[in-house]
């Protein structure tokens, strides 16, 4: 999938005086809210599209400062505000039936969304939610201490990879369970994106979510402890990142969840193992 193919599959909708890239396919009643990674796109689902949109209607968006959606420079880019485009976005659609799928930063939009459903202070009802590949930190006697947090360790090592094509075309394959996982046109595709107007020149401002995850922690903690909305917590099982106790205890946390792990796969469970993605999310 080249960049100029993926960019032809979507649009941009203005969503709160912002640009937003969107791809919207298949006619089902059934919503699937697809929403990537932090310092990616979109177009890490593009191998899972063709069919789970025979299943779902499928809604894939850039958040704002990722991909092909607008980059603002000079800018902190919260949870808070892409929670916001990304309810209006909906409204905007008109979706229904959702299931809303988190990858690793989206993970904290997945949990702002829900908290927002619990205390009633949005109509859009999302039905479920699936979170792929990420955690949040239960250790908040710590949050004050000089340790690093999980995402904090994330973000580091993401910034670094960002120097240089050649190390980020080297060093993102460690996320992968076999190397040759992720072909040089594919890292390639989701470099030209991290680029896209200007992308890199701005990646400073985007980690401020990782204060966000430390400021609003016993919020979204206290959603995850009522928990009422059917939530399936899948996870890569060699995951560099986020290893498998931390989802195992993620799992235990979030009340009304099961946990499914993906054998011999890393962290993007859609671009490794697109089969058993695409079967954890239809069953």
């Amino acid at each position: 999938m080249e960049t100029k193919e993926w960019a032809q599959k979507g649009k941009m909708v203005s969503v709160l005086n912002t640009k937003v890239f969107v791809i919207d396919e298949g006619n089902s009643e059934e919503t699937l809210v697809l929403q990537h990674g932090y310092a990616t796109s979109s177009i890490d689902y593009y191998k899972v599209l063709p069919e789970l949109s025979k299943h779902y209607r499928v809604v894939i968006q850039d958040f704002v400062g990722f991909g092909f959606s607008d980059k603002p420079s000079n800018y902190y880019f919260n949870i808070l505000q892409q929670t916001d485009i990304c309810l209006e976005l909906w409204r905007i659609l008109d979706l229904k039936n959702i299931t809303l799928v988190g990858h690793n930063y989206s993970t904290q939009i997945a949990l702002e969304v829900l908290t927002r459903q619990r205390t009633k202070l949005i109509q859009i009802e999302v039905k479920k939610v699936v979170i792929l590949n990420s955690i949040i930190s239960f250790d908040h006697n710590n949050l004050d201490k000089v340790s690093l947090h999980p995402l904090e360790q994330f973000s580091n090592k993401i910034l670094l990879m960002l120097n240089s094509f050649s190390f980020y075309k080297m060093k993102i394959k460690d996320f992968f369970y076999e190397n040759d996982s992720i072909s040089d046109e594919e890292i390639k595709a989701k470099w030209v994106l991290i680029e896209h107007k200007n992308g890199r020149e701005i990646i400073d401002y985007l980690p401020s979510y990782i204060t966000e995850s430390k400021l609003l922690w016993r919020r979204w903690f206290n959603t995850l402890q009522v928990n009422t909305t059917p939530a399936k917590i899948i996870s890569g099982k060699n995951d560099i990142i986020f290893n498998e106790n931390e989802a195992t205890r993620f799992s235990e946390e979030f009340k009304n969840s099961t946990l499914h792990f993906i054998d011999n796969c890393g962290h993007y469970p859609m671009l490794e193992k697109p089969q058993d993605f695409i079967q954890s999310i239809i069953s």
